[in-house]
């Protein structure tokens, strides 16, 4: 027996985000700011799924609150312990930005442990020349940062469109750059379709 054919739900946005994890939501929220419509995916719920609220222990940023410190330091302790495996250009935006990403998560009340002088803490972890990682608690730190990402998303409901449950299948290319996305609804198995010309 053959079962109904469901027609596609066709959906048009400025920008496609694969994936609400932390980095997921940190784009919408990039791109929303920059003005644009964006539609904000994940297989599981919204800012519940993904690798980021599974994290438990620290972020790594060259704040210097402990001891002074700089990005390029910060970069050459991520380059010797990645042992061959990091990405020089994705280390230097990570290591040169993360300041003013932990500065901007902390003004969103993130939970930042901090010193009785309210300088935000920083612990000596593993790959490290001195004390660099932020945290909220040693167990929680993923979970608070999903949250207060998830709190902003949904205070840019007018520019941000969240859709769970959907697994995207294939990035839809035209002249050689992603032109959109297909992929299908968890929920009852309708085959989606998404245009637009932007997707991350």
């Amino acid at each position: 027996m053959r079962g109904i054919a469901m027609e596609p739900l066709n959906l048009e946005t400025d920008v496609l985000l694969v994936g609400a994890g932390g980095a997921g939501m940190a784009a919408a929220l990039a791109a929303a700011e920059a003005g644009a419509r964006v539609l904000l995916t994940d297989r599981s719920l919204i800012g519940r799924g993904g690798a980021t609220i599974m994290a438990q222990m620290t972020v790594a940023v060259a704040l210097g609150t402990e001891t002074p410190d700089s990005a390029d330091a910060h970069f050459a302790d991520t380059i010797a312990a990645g042992r061959g495996l990091c990405d020089p250009g994705l280390a230097t935006i990570v290591c040169e930005d993360g300041p003013a990403a932990i500065r901007r998560m902390d003004a969103w009340n993130v939970g930042w442990a901090r010193h009785a002088d309210g300088r935000i803490r920083q612990a000596h972890a593993p790959g490290h020349d001195r004390p660099r990682c932020v945290y909220v608690d040693f167990l929680s730190t993923g979970p608070a940062v999903s949250r207060t990402l998830r709190a902003q998303v949904q205070r840019h409901a007018d520019a941000i469109t969240r859709i769970g449950d959907l697994v995207i299948t294939d990035i839809a290319v035209s002249g050689g750059v992603a032109a959109g996305a297909v992929g299908f609804s968890l929920s009852d198995g309708r085959p989606v379709r998404i245009a637009a010309p932007a997707v991350i």
